[in-house]
């Protein structure tokens, strides 16, 4: 019995050796993992808007060049990345600066039949010399863009990231993915739109269009060029505030912001002030002459003027009213869904 119990353990101790050598047999060193390819983000840009500038940054400089142009020139441009500075001079010449970006040029699309100069002219990028050949892209892109040009020119600016401002030039269109926008002394006309960014227009004229879906909008100081120019604004979820707007015919709407508007009543304007879930804020002269008709679901109506109220009604659905002040000669139409309607004397 001795025996076999000897045998027994000299037996399972063969066995263990033998596993145990072969299980180290059977390691293998791991096969290391590839390396996984960084992927870059793509950016979004709605369609007709410029994409993000993918050019070497060895090729980035600091450049400034000028071109002769009609005074009256109309003017093209397009920015991809960048702060965007123009102002307008008394001299009939375009100046453009890029810092840290592509070499910029000229493109003349038509001259003027008297001068010969460019009266329509596009700014975009030029080949650097010893560059590859390859596709161009016009969109200019840099840490800083200015460009000077005449004070009677027109703008056209497309844009993806860029803050712009433009001062002191006769008419502007513009629109841009993401960037305030702002705008001043300009004299014949606005139409401004961007995705995200504020929105400002000071000490303007003529038919202004102005549109923001995540920003605010600010107009202090603006007129109409001539008899039924519409001044117009649109915010998604930004406030929209209005200062000295001289124009006859306002219409602004926000879904939920707040609507503020300070000023003069106009004889024979028509004024619209809407919004979803904001309030809506008037401030006008005492004697102030005007017709509202108001609408408003769940907010409430607040005036410490007088009114002469024509008509009042209140359902399920909210309360509406037509008033008079004065003699009723500007007609307003204020309507709110879930917001307050407030009308203050200046």
């Amino acid at each position: 019995m001795a025996v076999n119990r000897k045998k027994l353990f000299a037996l399972a101790v063969f066995l263990c050796a033998g596993s145990v050598s072969n299980g180290l047999a059977q390691v293998t060193a791991p096969t290391p993992k590839p390396k996984a390819t960084p992927v870059k983000p793509k950016v979004w840009s709605p369609p007709g808007f410029p994409s993000p500038p993918s050019f070497p940054r060895e090729n980035q400089q600091t450049t400034e060049k000028f071109i002769a142009v009609d005074p009256n020139v109309n003017i093209r441009l397009c920015v991809s990345e960048g702060s965007l500075k123009i102002n307008g001079w008394e001299r009939d010449e375009v100046r453009v600066f890029v810092r840290s970006g592509r070499l910029p040029g000229f493109k003349v699309l038509e001259t003027d039949k008297t001068s010969g100069k460019a009266n329509w002219l596009m700014v975009t990028n030029k080949r650097a010399e010893g560059e590859r050949p390859g596709p161009m892209p016009e969109c200019l892109a840099g840490s800083l863009i200015e460009l000077d040009v005449p004070v009677k020119s027109s703008l056209s600016l497309t844009g993806r990231s860029t803050e712009a401002v433009i001062d002191s030039v006769k008419k502007v269109t513009v629109k841009t993915v993401e960037g305030g926008i702002t705008l001043r002394n300009i004299g014949s006309g606005i139409s401004a739109e961007t995705y995200q960014g504020n929105l400002m227009v000071e000490g303007s004229g003529g038919a202004i269009m102005l549109s923001t879906t995540s920003g605010n909008i600010l107009a202090f100081g603006v007129n109409p060029g001539q008899v039924g120019d519409l001044f117009k604004a649109k915010a998604g979820s930004g406030n929209v505030t209005l200062q000295q707007v001289e124009h006859r015919q306002i219409e602004v709407n926000s879904i939920s912001g707040t609507v503020n508007f300070s000023g003069k009543f106009l004889s024979g304007g028509l004024y619209s002030f809407k919004t979803s879930s904001g309030p809506i804020r008037l401030h006008a002269p005492l004697k102030s002459s005007f017709t509202i008709k108001a609408q408003y679901g769940f907010g409430s109506f607040h005036t410490d003027m007088p009114l002469r109220y024509l008509y009042e009604n209140e359902t399920d659905g909210g309360k509406s009213f037509q008033a008079t002040a004065g003699a009723g000669d500007a007609n307003i139409n204020l309507t709110t869904s879930t917001g307050s309607i407030v009308i203050k004397k200046q």
